[in-house]
């Protein structure tokens, strides 16, 4: 599992079927102090309905299709938000 900081909500008014109704975001990968890391992503939010500044958590490739329940073509999927971090390594 990764964290990540939601940038926004992605619109998609044409896409493949297999999606079905499911919410597009951005998210910008995070290390574990919470700066930024990497490129952001396209990432699936079923069910967590996360907003703009969020911090979650995300799976990507296999485990993002084994995550949602019709297995739909995604490389990314939100799958919990982050109430806190505590404890983090230095």
């Amino acid at each position: 599992m990764n964290l990540a900081r939601v940038e926004g909500r992605i619109v998609a008014t044409r896409r493949v079927d297999e999606l079905g109704s499911a919410r597009l975001v951005l998210l910008q990968p995070l290390d574990e102090h919470e700066a930024p890391v990497g490129r952001a992503l396209v990432a699936a939010d079923p069910d967590v309905r996360a907003g703009a500044g969020a911090t979650v958590w995300f799976v990507n490739g296999s485990d993002a299709v084994d995550a949602l329940p019709a297995r739909e073509p995604v490389d990314a999927v939100v799958v919990g938000l982050v109430d806190r971090i505590s404890g983090a390594a230095p």
